[in-house]
C-alpha cells in the first residue's frame, strides 16, 4: 500500500522520532513517503532509510524565535520585518499543505498534528484511510480536548501515545476507532558500566519550560549538600539553554553540572554507562521516551508524577520512584537513597531493564502491520 505521513518538521523531538521510526517500520512492506512542512535541519535528526521518500514543503523553518527577540529588544523595524515574514510563512504553511493533501493518491495517510488533521478531514480524497496520532497530554484542558476530538472525528483511527490517553479518548469518540500501539525504543549500544567513587545523575530532553530543568538545578544544589562528590549531566538544547546555563553559573555549579547540548543516541548511551540515576522534573509529559531509553540501559529513574507519562512507565518503588505533588524534599531523598543503597540500585536496575521489553521494535512493528492488514481487508 502507498502510505503518506504528514509531519511538521524532521528536527529534534519526540514526535519527529516517532515519525522516522514508523516510516522505517512501514517501509519494510509498504511504499512510504514523509511530507514535512518545514526543513529546519540540513538532514533529518533521526535516521530515515532510503526506501522512504522525503518531501519538504517549505525549505526553511518558522521564524518564531527571531520575532520574539525583535519584540524583546523593541526594535520596531525588525518587529515589522519579522512579523511580515511570519505571516508569509503561515500562509505558505497552509497553502502548500492543502495542495499536498489534495494531490495525494495514497491508500493511507498518517497525521501527527491537529493542524494537519483539520486539513486532511477537509481536503483529502474520501477513499483514503485516515490515521492520526496524539502525542500531547490534555492536562484536563477542556478546550484542548475538544480541539483533538473535533480534529479527528472523521478519521478512521486515532492512535494516542499512551494507554491512559487511549482509554480517555475512546470514551469521547464514536466513529473513530481508538487504538493503542506502544512506541518502541532502539536497543541501546552496550557500553561496559564504569565503576566510580562519584555519583552521576543525568537528564535528557528539550530544554523548554515544561521540562522543569531550572527546578532540577535547585534540586541538585540540595543533593550536593548531602553528596559533595555528585555530578549532574544535562543533555539537550532548547529555548531555556542560556537561562539554565546562567542559573548554573549564578550558583557556582559550573564544576558540578555539565551541559552537553545535543548528543547523538550512541553518545547518550555511552554517557548512561557512566551514570547512576535518571532525574525527570517535567511539569507535563505525555509519555516519556527518555525514561524508557535510560531504563533500557539499566538506569533507575526518579520522576515527579506531574509528568503523566512517567506514571505509565515507572512502577513506584519497583523500577524507580514517582514523587507526588512535586515534593522536592522527597525527590532529593529518593535520588540520594538510590545511589547510597547499592543493593537497592542493582535490584531496580534489573527491573528497569526488564520492564521496557514491552516497547521492543518487533512488538511495535507486529501491531502496526496487523493494523495495516485490517485496513487491507476492509
Amino acid at each position: 500500500m502507498k502510505v503518506t505521513i504528514f509531519a511538521l518538521h524532521l528536527g529534534v523531538g519526540g514526535v519527529e522520532k516517532y515519525v522516522a521510526t514508523i516510516a522505517n517500520m512501514l517501509s519494510e512492506k509498504h511504499q512510504v513517503q514523509i511530507i514535512s512542512t518545514y526543513k529546519t535541519t540540513e538532514k533529518p535528526a533521526f535516521y530515515i532509510n532510503d526506501k522512504v521518500a522525503v518531501q519538504y514543503l517549505i525549505p526553511y523553518g518558522p521564524n518564531g524565535a527571531e520575532f520574539k527577540i525583535a519584540i524583546k529588544k523593541k526594535k520596531f523595524l525588525r518587529i515589522l520585518k519579522e512579523g511580515m515574514k511570519s505571516v508569509k510563512i503561515l500562509c505558505l504553511k497552509r497553502y502548500r499543505n492543502i495542495k499536498a493533501i489534495k494531490s495525494q493518491d495514497c491508500d493511507v495517510v498518517i497525521s501527527t498534528r491537529i493542524f494537519h488533521n483539520h486539513l486532511i478531514q477537509k481536503y483529502a480524497k474520501p477513499d483514503i484511510v485516515k490515521i492520526t496520532t496524539e502525542h500531547n497530554h490534555h492536562n484536563n484542558n477542556e478546550k484542548y480536548i475538544r480541539q483533538v476530538c473535533k480534529s479527528c472525528k472523521n478519521f478512521d483511527y486515532l492512535l494516542p501515545i499512551s494507554r491512559e490517553l487511549t482509554e480517555f479518548y475512546a470514551k469521547r469518540l464514536d466513529k473513530t476507532k481508538v487504538l493503542y500501539i506502544p512506541f518502541c525504543i532502539e536497543q541501546p549500544v552496550k557500553y561496559k558500566r564504569k565503576s566510580s567513587d562519584v555519583y552521576q545523575f543525568v537528564t535528557v530532553g528539550r530544554l523548554s519550560p515544561e521540562k522543569g530543568i531550572l527546578d532540577l538545578v535547585d534540586i541538585f544544589e540540595e543533593i550536593l549538600k548531602i553528596l559533595p562528590n555528585a555530578y549532574l549531566h544535562i543533555v539537550g538544547d532548547g529555548e531555556e539553554y542560556k537561562k539554565i546555563q546562567a542559573k548554573i553559573e549564578y550558583k557556582n555549579l559550573e564544576n558540578k553540572v555539565c551541559m552537553h547540548g545535543y548528543m547523538k543516541k550512541e553518545c547518550i548511551d555511552e554517557l548512561y554507562a557512566q551514570c547512576d540515576v535518571y532525574l525527570m522534573t517535567s511539569y507535563t509529559e505525555s509519555f516519556g521516551f527518555v525514561l524508557l531509553e535510560a531504563m533500557a540501559c539499566g538506569i533507575p529513574c526518579v520522576a515527579f508524577d506531574s509528568a503523566q507519562g512517567a506514571k505509565e512507565i515507572i512502577e513506584n518503588n519497583n523500577n524507580g520512584f514517582l514523587i507526588a505533588n512535586r515534593n522536592k524534599e522527597k525527590f532529593i531523598d529518593k535520588a540520594v537513597t538510590l545511589v547510597r543503597d547499592k543493593q537497592r540500585w542493582i535490584q531496580m536496575s534489573e527491573k528497569a531493564k526488564y520492564s521496557v521489553q514491552t516497547y521492543s521494535y518487533s512488538n511495535t512493528k507486529e501491531k502496526w502491520l496487523q493494523l495495516f492488514d485490517e485496513i487491507k481487508g476492509k
